[in-house]
């Protein structure tokens, strides 16, 4: 599943994974396709579903 960013002002900041999460989930650390790693606020993230699926198995579930 690839992740967008609503926040990101660089172009280059898109199709990301996630691949961890901190501070109780409000902070998700992104792997963008340019190979750039960024920690980004979760709620501003875009995603497919209601689960985003961290690279290691384990899930975020946006339930508001």
């Amino acid at each position: 599943m690839f992740i967008q960013s609503n926040a990101a002002t660089h172009p280059r900041h898109k199709n990301g994974l996630a691949l961890e999460q901190r501070k109780a989930g409000k902070e998700t650390l992104i792997q963008w396709s340019n190979g750039d790693q960024q920690w980004c606020e979760t709620k501003d993230l875009d995603y497919q579903g209601s689960t985003m699926t961290l690279i290691g198995g384990a899930e975020y579930v946006n339930n508001g």
